[in-house]
């Protein structure tokens, strides 16, 4: 093996001891907590800039949002992780869930180099949406049709009846190369039975089937999410 392969297996593994941590380690009750402040925090600043702001309407019309950060990095190898909370919305009662966990990676080969993070809201605008969520494993734009979320005025008749996501994105960072698209977005079901102390919660029991109370600590992200959708 010359010393070219070496140090681009080196830069690998070095990248994957960086990512791997990020949904591996982080499941104490604090970084959990972390998790929700942070969507909580990506969400105001998306709503409150007029440029970014996604428009009422949608908000009110959406079945479940993903709020999500990624991290990719790469040098010739690349990969990606993240992790996330997604919330459903009752069609009855118009109700947020509780916030399930959520985590992501994925890795490509390619002529790539650099870093980035990403906060990406992903809005469920259907039943396929929905029906997205009920797998342990699911590809946005894969399992579910994906589209740029619209913004400004009106910008509701601008969205396709059979678009099941709507996707708003900021980046930060550089990152030149191959593009990445959602990524596999898993159920972080360690993560879920140690913020609610159940043991084998899942994603759908939370989100779905109700087996848990509404956390204190989330609520200021449900009266965010409700001063928006109703």
């Amino acid at each position: 093996m010359n010393k070219f392969v070496r140090s681009k297996i080196f830069l690998f593994v070095l990248v994957l001891g960086l990512l791997v941590p990020i949904s591996s380690f982080a499941q104490t009750s604090s970084e959990l907590k972390e998790r929700i402040d942070r969507a909580h925090e990506y969400l105001k600043d998306i709503m409150e800039a007029p440029d970014t702001a996604i428009p009422k309407s949608i908000m009110e019309s959406c079945h479940g949002v993903i709020i999500l950060r990624q991290y990719k990095a790469g040098f010739v190898f690349g990969v990606k992780g993240g992790q996330g909370v997604v919330l459903v919305k009752d069609d009855s009662t118009k109700q947020w869930s509780p916030p399930a966990f959520i985590q992501t990676g994925e890795g490509s080969f390619g002529l790539q180099i650099g870093g980035q993070s990403i906060d990406s809201i992903f809005l469920i605008m259907n039943k396929d949406g929905m029906e997205m969520l009920n797998k342990t494993k699911f590809k946005i734009g894969v399992d579910a049709s994906a589209a740029v979320g619209p913004v400004g005025r009106d910008a509701e008749a601008k969205v396709g009846p059979g678009t099941a996501i709507l996707v708003y994105s900021r980046a930060k960072g550089l990152y030149a190369g191959a593009s990445f698209e959602g990524g596999i977005l898993l159920n972080d079901n360690t993560a879920n039975e140690k913020f609610y102390n159940i043991k084998d919660i899942t994603l759908q029991d939370i989100v779905f089937n109700k087996r848990v109370n509404m956390p204190d600590y989330a609520k200021p992200l449900i009266g965010l999410l409700n001063s928006y959708s109703k």
